[in-house]
């Protein structure tokens, strides 16, 4: 539906990934995102919130849609519950 040719899954979730980066999500939170296991100590403590990810992945999808519109992606606010 994009019509990007040459793009592969695996480039995606990067991409995705980077994003997130590039947003200043936490490690555990990208890890969240993309369905990681977390190894750490840390991270058996730490359970994933869903809210939290959900939010976030929001926020890194409307980021990556006003890139590929030409849109200035700083002003990129997303809205919570809607």
């Amino acid at each position: 539906m994009a019509k990007l040719e040459g793009v592969t899954p695996h480039v995606l979730r990067h991409s995705f990934a980077t994003v997130a980066a590039e947003l200043e999500y936490s490690e555990l939170t990208i890890a969240g995102l993309l369905g990681h296991t977390v190894g750490s100590v840390t991270g058996r403590y730490a359970h994933r919130v869903d809210s939290a990810l959900s939010a976030a992945a929001d926020r890194v999808s409307a980021v990556i849609l006003a890139r590929m519109e030409g849109r200035e992606a700083s002003a990129v606010i997303v809205r919570l519950g809607g």
